[in-house]
């Protein structure tokens, strides 16, 4: 039932059948395309920020949690989330807890990520910065933590998981093509994300 809920949401912002690609003005004229936009734009504003700040106050009172950053693309990129990521280091490997929060419908998802054989922090860095660390909850107990504050100050639920990569078959935007478009992409950006 949440999916056809969700996919009848999705419509609302989206026009069917119409290839991002091929059919671009098409798109854009669309009253779907400019109920999106609207909608991104509105999220852009001095309210907005101010509304994002009791998010942000609330992991500004935890050591760890307050080195959370805002990666929100809401202009060119056509987001249609909050986006907020934080590295962490656990048993001498990178990782980080990417946090996405919709405004097209009251839900959120996290990703954690393993940083295997990045090139950017050598490995001796990493080994210092994680001695130096006095953070001792692991990953899995810090997503705990940001689920409460996201559940609890903005009253959001996570994203059915089992959705995420579910396609909508009739729907194309941006660099996805029809028979591309996922739910994930629906309500969050055009990235993709495991389940």
């Amino acid at each position: 039932m949440i999916k056809k809920v969700l996919e009848n949401i999705a419509y609302l912002y989206y026009p069917k059948n119409i290839c991002a690609w091929t059919e671009r003005d098409k798109l854009i004229a669309s009253d779907e395309y400019k109920k999106l936009r609207s909608l991104i734009d509105s999220f852009d504003t001095e309210e907005s920020i101010r509304e994002r700040k009791v998010l942000t106050d609330e992991f500004e009172q935890d050591y760890t949690l307050k080195e959370f950053q805002d990666f929100s693309k809401l202009d060119h990129w056509e987001d249609r989330c909050l986006t907020f990521f934080l590295n962490v280091i656990e048993n001498g490997e990178l990782k980080s807890i990417n946090l996405y929060i919709s405004f097209l419908v009251p839900y959120y998802v996290i990703q954690t990520i393993t940083h295997k054989n990045q090139m950017v922090i050598p490995q001796s860095k990493i080994d210092e910065l994680e001695k130096n660390s006095s953070e001792t909850r692991k990953i899995d107990e810090l997503v705990l933590e940001v689920e409460k504050i996201v559940e609890n100050k903005l009253s959001y639920q996570k994203f059915p998981k089992e959705l995420l990569n579910v396609v909508l078959e009739d729907i194309s935007f941006q660099d996805s093509y029809l028979g591309e478009f996922k739910m994930f992409n629906a309500f969050f950006n055009n990235q993709s994300v495991r389940e």
